[in-house]
């Protein structure tokens, strides 16, 4: 067995931690929070769930509140909360459509 890069090392033990792993008998459902931003950093729309929403993938043409839009780039971070509840965090850079 190869030795592990200290990145997937860190991840492997923080996920073996009792931080984050669920009671015994409890049943967690995962939060997702995406949201959306202009190129330059304009907040558009932050959206909250209980359960993973599709994200969407760059170059995609995707429609928030109505309007039409493309994805120019997509960033998920996965983790879990002290209870281990598995969580998402999804940022969408957006641009309006030619």
């Amino acid at each position: 067995m190869t030795d592990l890069h200290p990145t997937f090392a860190a991840i492997i033990k923080r996920d073996r931690s009792e931080e984050c792993r669920a009671l015994p008998g409890q049943t967690l459902v995962a939060s997702h929070c995406l949201t959306f931003e202009t190129p330059d950093g304009t907040h558009l729309v932050q959206l909250d769930s209980t359960g993973a929403m599709p994200i969407p993938a760059a170059g995609e043409t995707i429609v928030v509140h109505d309007q039409p839009v493309i994805v120019l780039s997509v960033g998920t971070a996965y983790t879990r909360t002290e209870e281990g509840r598995p969580m998402l965090y999804t940022q969408v850079v957006v641009d309006t459509v030619a």
